[in-house]
């Protein structure tokens, strides 16, 4: 399945549609989501982006990292590190990999750089497996 097929896919999910992320790859050993940070629209009151916006496409990114292993999940626990901040106008790019491909549970981690390389932010999610992934399936990514 090509990334376009993926971005798609992961778009079933209102929330992931509502926030426009992009598929830039898709492949078994990592999988990039792309967020464009576009105006202040994301701001905190320090001028910086929410770190919600990081913690959620961490989320996401893992959960599609798990879904082209093949497996659909629900999310267990999330955990974040976030080592510099992130502004408007910049592109996020979120880059997740599967660490345990397991019967049950998955863990994966997440790394974060802005369109400069910055280092941003790093996350790890452990995920309870629910099925195989189905492609096409409207529930096929877990409905949290």
């Amino acid at each position: 399945m090509d990334n376009k097929q993926w971005e798609e896919e992961i778009h079933k999910n209102p929330f992931d549609l509502f926030m426009d992320f992009h598929v830039e790859k898709a492949e078994t050993e990592s999988t990039v989501l792309t967020f464009e940070n576009k105006g202040s629209k994301w701001d905190n009151p320090n001028g910086t982006m929410y770190g919600g916006v990081l913690y959620s496409m961490a989320d996401s990114a893992m959960e599609a990292a798990c879904a082209v292993c093949g497996k659909a999940v629900l999310t267990l626990d999330l955990g974040m590190n976030y080592l510099r901040p992130a502004f408007a106008n910049t592109t996020i790019r979120a880059e997740a990999q599967v660490i345990h491909n397991g019967r049950t549970t998955m863990v994966a981690l997440c790394d974060f750089y802005d369109n400069d390389d910055r280092y941003l932010a790093h996350g790890k999610g452990t995920f309870f497996v629910t099925g195989p992934y189905v492609f096409g399936d409207e529930g096929g990514q877990g409905d949290e």
